[in-house]
């Protein structure tokens, strides 16, 4: 990567900001500390044959990515029910399906006021109003007279967790907020953080930009977005193992990059090789404004090769085989449309999902540094919940 001077100082101070960032913010911190401490409040619910998870945006979508993985991955039935949406019909299915006196609760709201995560659960007060809440139940917030749920939960005598003040809920996923539903949920979380902590290491090693392939491949996307041709970036997963990472990277991205006019990304999820009968059309046809990441495995799970003439050039094959057909297709064809990053793995783990969450980090940090925005705010959503207050008053029962 030859650069001139200017823009190589500008790409030095990028890395050097990305560094310090990892070594002083404790979003990348909590990846040294230890387990234990999670894994005696995981204790607490020994005895539930379910938990649920309330909590909305970054306080539950990263959990959820892991949970889910993890049951797709192993083919168990999921003990963790994630309550994260105000609708009304599912929150009454999903209570409706517990048995009160072996399910255990978990709250997660980092201000302590969101008002969907309040709602939730002073519903299931409601309806649960006998429930042993100091003994299966607990909150995690900022211990803040400002917030209400550490207010709620005390008042129920249910322990209340402190929610690191300095990590942004969208960025909590390292913390307990994503890894005490991700144990519950039968997560290896050793193996979950030992990802993250590689992908971290290959950027406090390299001296120079061009010395990290991680990061190059981050600035030449950002410089084709600056370009004005990749104000979209598609994250298309060839499993369905990945498709709550995608929804996991949506959110991180949208809320870290979507601060100006002049600068921002939009994240679009696809599932390979799903959405090729539903995207690939506009993808390849369409304006040419997307980048691409495509994620893809060398793994192949076990299925029989077919043994019938009558498929055509089927005979003989598995459905691994199909599945690298297509996506070694598709990415040839995108190539010679857009910007595509290919990343590859030998088998879609846990391990995978701690270096790509770690990897996203990096990115939303790297791309704001140089487009001069800051990642760690949402402050254009402000409007949009005081007036739904406003609504509110206006509703009756």
């Amino acid at each position: 990567m030859v650069v001139s001077e200017p823009v190589e100082t500008m790409l030095n101070e990028a890395l050097n900001h990305l560094k310090h960032c990892i070594e002083t913010m404790d979003m990348f911190r909590v990846l040294n500390e230890g387990h234990d401490h999670i894994e005696a409040v995981a204790n607490k619910f020994s005895d539930c044959e379910k938990v649920l998870v309330i909590g909305t945006g970054g306080s539950s979508l990263g959990g959820k990515c892991l949970v889910n993985f993890e049951t797709l991955y192993s083919g168990r039935v999921p003990r963790i029910t994630f309550l994260e949406n105000v609708d009304s019909r599912h929150f009454m299915n999903v209570i409706g399906s517990c048995d009160k006196d072996r399910t255990g609760i978990i709250v997660i709201s980092k201000s302590g006021r969101t008002t969907e995560t309040l709602m939730l659960f002073a519903s299931i007060c409601e309806l649960w109003k006998d429930f042993d809440y100091a003994g299966r139940a607990i909150a995690i917030t900022e211990l803040m007279e400002t917030s209400t749920l550490m207010k709620v939960a005390e008042s129920k005598g249910m322990s209340v967790l402190e929610h690191n003040p300095k990590i942004g809920g969208r960025f909590s996923v390292f913390s307990i907020v994503g890894l005490l539903p991700a144990l519950l949920g039968g997560v290896d979380i050793r193996m979950f953080t030992d990802g993250a902590r590689t992908l971290i290491d290959h950027i406090t090693k390299a001296s120079f930009p061009d010395e990290c392939k991680i990061f190059s491949d981050i600035v030449d996307m950002y410089n084709v977005v600056r370009s004005g041709r990749g104000s979209i970036h598609v994250i298309m997963a060839y499993s369905d193992l990945l498709g709550d990472y995608c929804r996991w990277a949506i959110q991180l991205i949208s809320e870290s990059l979507g601060k100006s006019e002049g600068f921002g990304i939009t994240p679009v999820g696809a599932t390979g090789t799903i959405d090729q009968h539903s995207m690939l059309q506009l993808f390849l046809g369409g304006p040419s404004d997307k980048t691409f990441t495509v994620i893809t495995q060398r793994h192949n799970t076990y299925t029989p090769g077919l043994n019938c003439d009558l498929l055509g050039p089927l005979h003989g094959r598995c459905i691994h085989d199909l599945m690298l057909s297509h996506q070694q297709a598709t990415i040839d064809v995108l190539k010679e449309k857009a910007f595509v990053r290919v990343l590859e793995f030998d088998e879609f783990n846990v391990w995978v999902i701690g270096y790509l969450m770690a990897l996203s980090f990096v990115e939303v940090i790297t791309i704001a540094k140089l487009a001069g925005v800051n990642p760690f705010d949402q402050p254009a959503v402000e409007a949009s919940k005081k007036l739904a207050m406003c609504y509110l008053c206006k509703y009756r029962m």
